[in-house]
């Protein structure tokens, strides 16, 4: 099962780069154009330099933004910006966030976890992943040899046998303290006592992690941990390798304050026949009731229903039958609001099969409710399908069961930082 281990963090030092505040970021794929400007205003030595660097007229092989990352991290070592840790260790990772006005916290560890291929069923996939956004972190591990970001995974813990170790970290000031530009708190400790590291490996040693953030991530150090096994004179696999692991942050499925939010569908390129005949369609299979723009967001979670917008028109949607009756897999997998609305209104319905999804020529992304019913009052779009949040527990459900959920299925918030902790490789 998983494998686990410390490793020698490189994170930032204080006394040399000042306000952590202003180096590190939010991850790449949640980074607009202008706030990349905006970080990379903000420090020289802003992570945003790392993952997400400027393209430039004269880039060539040898001098491009993968290989300026590159750079950028050996003079940061250099100059002291960037120290490694004297000693393998395992990292606390505490989140602090308000949530329906209360305060919020989740917590893990960050660690490096060995890769094992999905077909494993060690580290488990939740969600299918589209190939677009895989494209630059390959040249950027190649170049830098450097997990510059953590995969966020989880494991299950319903007993809470760890927390009391991380209550023993906790109690000593957090090596890192840093509010993101959401306003949540995000402290990092530095657990190097072997003991305790060893407990936490033992305990790890029969678990399963299913990915909850990260697929493009994970996968690409597959790729690459693949790609210098066969360069190796290890390739009998006789022996490990830096590139065997890869940097996560694992949670446990159970806490309280864990939380999904949904990530709702935006159709467009529907015909005119597809359009008018679709509640018609729908009517079929579910119950529909009117609701209203401002309202429809509270009836789908007391309605335990699907909400559909057009200009003008909100409704609730809402499975008649068992879904067990109409859709395969697990138990987790057929209540999946998103499997019912992918399965049968999707697909069943508007034709929007899994070769069009890739295509991604029919369907926008987003976890904004209001820009999804914005996006269809301005006539960009045509229809919107909203959804409600999603259960953390039926993440690890779906994916133990070896099954995926669309992509583009979740997200968890709140995200992890970028810039608490590196791992080399080299």
């Amino acid at each position: 099962m998983a494998e686990i281990a410390p490793f020698r963090g490189i994170r930032y030092n204080k006394t040399v780069v000042g306000d952590l505040n202003k180096v590190t970021s939010p991850p790449y794929d949640v980074i607009s154009p202008e706030e990349k400007q905006r970080y990379l205003q903000l420090h020289p030595q802003n992570f945003v330099r790392l993952i997400l660097g400027e393209d430039k007229d004269t880039d060539t092989d040898s001098d491009n933004r993968f290989t300026r990352a590159n750079a950028y991290i050996n003079d940061w070592i250099a100059s002291g910006a960037l120290a490694q840790d004297d000693k393998p260790s395992i990292y606390i990772y505490n989140q602090e966030f308000e949530q329906h006005g209360k305060l919020s916290k989740v917590r893990g560890f960050t660690v490096a976890v060995k890769l094992h291929h999905y077909s494993d069923k060690v580290i488990l996939p939740h969600e299918n992943t589209l190939a677009k956004p895989k494209s630059h972190l390959g040249p950027l591990l190649r170049a830098t040899r450097t997990n510059l970001d953590s995969v966020y995974g989880l494991y299950a813990d319903e007993q809470g046998v760890l927390d009391a170790i991380m209550d023993r970290v906790m109690e000593a000031d957090p090596a890192a303290d840093v509010r993101d530009r959401d306003g949540v708190r995000h402290q990092l400790w530095v657990l190097s006592d072997r003991d305790e590291i060893n407990k936490i490996v033992k305990f790890m040693s029969d678990k399963q992690i299913a990915i909850a953030d990260g697929h493009h991530r994970y996968e690409t150090a597959l790729a690459y941990s693949d790609e210098m096994r066969e360069k190796s004179p290890c390739a009998c696999g006789c022996c490990e390798l830096p590139s065997d692991y890869a940097l996560m942050t694992v949670a446990n499925v159970f806490q309280k304050d864990m939380t999904i939010f949904p990530t709702h569908r935006v159709v467009d390129n529907l015909s005119d026949e597809a359009l008018t005949s679709l509640d018609d369609r729908l009517r079929e299979l579910f119950d529909i009731e009117n609701s209203s723009k401002s309202g429809l967001i509270d009836d789908m979670k007391k309605r335990s229903a699907i909400g559909m917008y057009r200009a003008g028109s909100a409704k609730t949607v809402k499975l008649k039958r068992d879904p067990g009756e109409l859709l395969e897999g697990s138990d987790a997998s057929r209540n999946l609001e998103l499997n019912i609305l992918h399965k049968l209104v999707l697909e069943r319905i508007l034709g929007i099969d899994k070769d069009k999804l890739r295509d991604q020529s029919h369907i926008i992304y987003t976890r904004d409710a209001q820009e999804a019913m914005t996006l269809v009052d301005s006539g960009e779009k045509q229809i919107a399908f909203l959804l409600n949040n999603i259960e953390v527990k039926s993440v690890l459900d779906i994916a133990a069961a070896g099954e995926k959920m669309p992509q583009k299925a979740t997200y968890f918030y709140p995200k992890l930082l970028s810039g608490l902790v590196l791992r080399k490789m080299d």
